[in-house]
């Protein structure tokens, strides 16, 4: 049974349907010549799906093996009679990053998207425009339709990076004010998010270069602009991207920091430690042995005397201690700069 549904978006300047839950072979009956058709597929494919698509729509069997297998890089390929593109969307939904791919098959005045997962982005920011005639949608082809899906995509990436920038911030905040074991967990987690975004948004940023480049015959030259902006998006979010890997590289180097420094006072203290009963040490185990003939050994005060004397050095080593600035164990995070 399949679990795919579809929808249809057949609309000009003049007039637009939309259908719900539409078979492929209706779809067929929708004359392109001089409306644009928008064929929307949402949901995991079986196996019977990709076999009536391919049958229905007459699409190469390379294009069928590519939307099957979700895990493909961002790619344009030609395939003669139409374009296929591949593009990783990612979205922030409830507060979690979530990913999936997305397939586009698009000619003269047809574009087909395929998505196993919804989100709503794409019928909420350009199907209620088609829908209300609200922007220039309605009158511009399918290659403005492919601008404003692969726009809503690098918003998104923008949107995820903005995610990601403010949770740097916050565990730069906490770093700074109690760090934690948790923490340098937290940064691995995030810097590995952020190299699998890296690992999708920079063959996603070629296409839309390969894109801009490619003379398309049905593509109208005015929409080479819009591919230009959507390009300078994809190179801000590629440095933005850049930018936060190396601030967590900067903060676990921090963290390291820090627990280096923690260990250095831990040291300092012991070796401190060892300074100060070392000489005392030597001095009780020195009036400890079995002699018979030693200073004080027989007289009544002795034992005061030698702890008085041993508290005196003591005393004096902990001054020279003090002096030379060794137990200055202080914590440089609470120091105003």
């Amino acid at each position: 049974m399949s679990n795919i549904q579809t929808s249809l978006y057949y609309y000009n300047a003049d007039e637009c349907v939309y259908k719900e839950n539409i078979t492929f072979k209706q779809c067929t009956t929708y004359n392109t010549a001089n409306h644009v058709c928008w064929i929307n597929i949402v949901g995991k494919r079986t196996q019977a799906d990709l076999e009536e698509l391919a049958t229905v729509f007459n699409i190469h069997p390379l294009v069928i093996e590519d939307i099957a297998h979700t895990e493909q890089r961002a790619k344009l390929e030609d395939y003669g009679d139409f374009h296929f593109l591949v593009v990783r969307m990612f979205a922030l939904i409830d507060g979690k990053i979530e990913d999936q791919q997305i397939s586009i098959i698009i000619r003269n005045n047809f574009l087909m998207l395929f998505r196993e997962q919804g989100y709503g982005l794409f019928e909420k920011q350009i199907g209620e425009k088609i829908l209300t005639d609200t922007g220039s949608l309605r009158k511009k082809g399918e290659d403005y339709l492919l601008y404003k899906m692969l726009d809503i995509i690098v918003d998104n990436y923008y949107l995820v990076l903005d995610h990601t920038d403010r949770r740097i911030e916050q565990l730069d905040k906490e770093i700074m004010n109690k760090p934690d074991d948790h923490h340098i967990v937290e940064l691995q987690l995030l810097k590995t998010d952020l190299l699998y975004i890296r690992k999708n948004i920079l063959p996603a940023r070629d296409l839309i270069l390969t894109l801009k480049r490619n003379e398309i015959e049905h593509f109208d030259a005015d929409n080479k602009y819009n591919l230009r902006d959507l390009q300078d998006h994809m190179q801000r979010n590629t440095e933005e991207l850049d930018f936060q890997l190396q601030q967590i590289n900067s903060l676990m180097d921090f963290f390291y920091q820090l627990q280096t420094h923690k260990m250095n006072n831990v040291m300092k203290t012991l070796t401190i430690v060892s300074f100060v009963f070392l000489p005392l040490t030597f001095i009780a185990s020195l009036y400890g042995m079995n002699f018979e003939i030693m200073p004080h050994i027989k007289d009544v005060n002795g034992f005061w005397q030698v702890l008085t004397g041993m508290g005196i050095v003591a005393f004096f080593l902990i001054v020279f201690a003090f002096r030379r600035q060794w137990l200055s164990t202080k914590d440089f995070l609470k120091q105003k700069v």
